[in-house]
């Protein structure tokens, strides 16, 4: 990151001229350090609007061809053959399919990027206030009206996008737990940035997924072991089924029909 964090080997106008001393080197070399922190616009509201404009734009292209038709197939007109490419006589018709053609490159290339674009997760909220929270800590660094992105927070995506447990997203809403001197990593920029280990937050949760799981295993074995009547057993089987599919549901990232196929086993 740009600039140390001894004050004594800052210049003494820093912390007023952040433009000049992190600029956008460091706020670049801030979002590269995570992914989490890659966030962009989608601009759904310009891209809508330019779809429209190019459909639109095609319709009267196809309008005007209809009509050039429409006009070339009238009785009264000459014997012309309209079910030939290579014996087209018509270079207006020629030229209003290449224009039509162009057009829909133009159009399906589109398309096909913003259904990729559109297919993405929105941005976590937690992870657009981490950028908000560096631009408070780095006042002047970035010119505010390049920030402005930033509040759009339903038009911004991740550009790596993870799927991470109910159970870490549940404890990564604490700002306790993610404050943890165990998922602490050392930066160069400490005095106002806290990054997290990835590593060993992912570690500690299928630690206790682990743990949980070997529980619900051998849990029931052991009650069943001192239950005769068979309408218990079955109570206790049901309990644990039960409890065993809202534990996977909660712990993993797992799909429906992958955690009922995981109960079942």
């Amino acid at each position: 990151m740009a600039g140390a964090t001894n004050s004594a080997t800052l210049p003494p106008d820093y912390h007023r001229k952040q433009w000049k001393y992190v600029g956008y080197r460091g706020f670049s070399a801030f979002l590269a350090s995570d992914n989490d922190l890659l966030v962009l616009r989608r601009f759904s509201k310009l891209a809508t609007r330019s779809l429209l404009a190019l459909q639109d734009e095609l319709v009267e292209l196809e309008d005007q061809l209809e009509t050039l038709e429409d006009q070339l197939m009238q009785s009264a007109g000459p014997n012309m053959h309209h079910g030939s490419f290579r014996q087209e006589t018509q270079d207006v018709r020629v030229a209003l399919v290449e224009e039509i053609q162009s057009k829909l490159r133009v159009y399906y290339d589109l398309v096909n990027q913003y259904t990729q674009i559109r297919s993405r997760p929105k941005a976590a909220p937690r992870n657009i206030i981490s950028i908000q929270t560096w631009h408070t800590n780095h006042p002047n660094a970035i010119l505010s009206d390049e920030t402005s992105y930033l509040t759009h927070p339903t038009d911004l995506f991740p550009l790596i996008s993870r799927k991470i447990s109910t159970l870490r997203g549940f404890l990564e809403r604490s700002t306790s737990f993610r404050l943890l001197k165990l998922w602490e990593k050392r930066t160069a920029d400490e005095d106002t940035v806290h990054y997290m280990s990835d590593r060993r937050i992912d570690f500690f949760v299928n630690a206790i997924i682990t743990v949980l799981g070997l529980v619900m295993l051998t849990a029931p074995l052991w009650i069943l072991a001192y239950r005769k009547k068979m309408v218990e057993r079955l109570g206790i089987i049901t309990g644990f089924v039960f409890v065993f599919l809202c534990l996977v549901c909660f712990l993993s990232v797992a799909r429906p029909f992958e955690v009922l196929a995981a109960t079942a086993a």
